[in-house]
Order: structure tokens, then sequence, then C-alpha cells
């Protein structure tokens, strides 16, 4: 039996993290569609691959959509940003616990599928 995620483990934070800088990077490339989902994937897979393209892995570096030069991306972007931020404070706020990153993924992709 694993360990619980609590809602104040940083593994929340680092999962709602790589789906806003994997999601912004897909959007510059026009690859919108299950961007929730494919970066939960990449995220969990390439992990090193992960590190390497973002060394910068902050709330105020996902908050950064200067690299979308399309304006409908950035306000979509700028959208999802709005949505992770309120899904943490409703972690944060319920005291929400996940059994497994698995558990914890499937919350994040449920919870933001208008943006996948």
């Amino acid at each position: 039996m694993g360990v619980k995620i609590k809602s104040n483990d940083d593994r929340i934070k680092a999962a709602a993290l790589a789906v806003l800088l994997i999601g912004r990077d897909r959007m510059a490339r026009a690859q919108p569609s299950g961007m929730v989902t494919a970066a939960l994937y990449e995220f969990r897979n390439d992990y090193d691959g992960y590190k390497n393209d973002h060394p910068k892995r902050d709330m105020a570096e996902a908050r950064d959509a200067s690299a979308l030069t399309n304006a409908a991306r950035r306000e979509d972007y700028l959208k999802l940003v709005a949505a992770m931020e309120a899904l943490l404070a409703r972690i944060e706020k319920n005291r929400t616990e996940f059994n497994s990153v698995l558990e914890l993924d499937n919350y994040l992709a449920f919870n933001l599928k208008a943006f996948d």
C-alpha cells in the first residue's frame, strides 16, 4: 500500500506545473488537442526531458504566456492557468488526498477536461 498524497504535497503542484509548462509548449507548436492528458503522459514518462526543457519550474514561469504569439492561443492558455490555480486552491481548501499519482493525474485530467 502506497503513501497517500496529501493536499499540501509537492507532487500535486509539480504535476500542475508540468501540465501548464508542457501545455504551453504544445500550444506554441499548434498541438492543443489532448493537452492535459498528453502533458501528464509526457511528464510521467520523460521526467528527465521535462527537466531539461523547463529548467525554471515555478508558477511565475507558468503564468508567462509570452511564448504564445497567437492571441487566441494565449487567451486559451491564460484560461488554463486560471483554471489550474482554482483547482489547486480547491484541493488545498478541501484537503483532498490521493492514493496514487495515477489518481492525481486522473483528477487533474477530469477537472480540466474542457482544455483537453
